[in-house]
C-alpha cells in the first residue's frame, strides 16, 4: 500500500470514530405519536354546568360516567329537546382527527337525535338520524365528511336534538380519536 492509500484509509477511519463518539454523546429522545384521542367535554365539574346550553333539563351526575366521576343526566320532553355544547368561546381545529365519538347511556325506549355542528363563521351542518338504543352506547361521526361543510378548523359548536324526545339520557366523555 502506498501512503497516500494509508492516508485516506486513517482520516476515513477517524472520521468515523469521531462520528461514533459524537453520536454516544447525544442523548436520544422518543417521538412521542400524537395522541389517539383528545378529550373535549368530560362534564366533572358542576361549575361548568351553567356553559351548557339548550332546552333539556340537566344535571351534572355520577351515574352511567365512563371518564372520571361525573356524567351529564338530560331529561328529555317535547318542550325539552336539545342540548348545546359550546367550545367555551374557543374554536376547536378539528383537522387530522377521523371521528367524533360520544358516550351516551339511554333509560328508556330507542331514541334518534340529531347533530349540528357549528363554526365560528356561522356555518353549520346537520347530521341527521342516529340512533340510541336503550343501555350504553357510543355514537360515532366521520369527521373528514364535514370537510366543506364546516371550518374544521374553528369548530365552535355541538348540538344534539331529539326526535320524538322523552326520557332520560346521559353524555359523556365527548372527545375526537383518529
Amino acid at each position: 500500500m502506498s501512503n497516500g492509500t494509508l492516508y485516506r484509509a486513517g482520516v476515513i477511519g477517524l472520521l468515523l470514530a469521531v462520528g461514533w463518539l459524537v453520536g454516544c454523546g447525544r442523548e436520544r429522545h422518543a417521538v412521542k405519536p400524537p395522541p389517539s384521542e383528545r378529550l373535549l367535554f368530560s362534564f366533572e365539574r358542576r361549575t361548568m354546568l351553567p356553559l351548557y346550553e339548550g332546552t333539556a333539563s340537566r344535571a351534572i351526575v355520577s351515574e352511567h360516567a365512563t371518564h372520571g366521576k361525573h356524567a351529564l343526566r338530560l331529561k328529555l320532553s317535547p318542550k325539552r329537546e336539545t342540548i348545546i355544547l359550546p367550545m367555551g368561546g374557543f374554536p376547536s381545529d378539528w383537522r387530522g382527527w377521523r371521528t367524533l365519538k360520544v358516550d351516551v347511556y339511554r333509560d328508556g325506549g330507542p331514541l334518534t337525535v340529531n347533530l349540528r355542528i357549528s363554526d365560528a363563521h356561522g356555518k353549520r351542518h346537520w347530521i341527521w338520524s342516529t340512533r340510541i338504543s336503550p343501555g350504553a352506547n357510543t355514537l360515532a361521526y366521520d369527521i373528514p365528511s364535514l370537510q366543506g361543510r364546516v371550518d374544521l378548523s374553528a369548530v365552535a359548536e355541538l348540538m344534539w336534538y331529539a326526535e320524538q324526545p322523552e326520557g332520560v339520557i346521559y353524555l359523556d366523555n365527548v372527545r375526537l380519536s383518529r
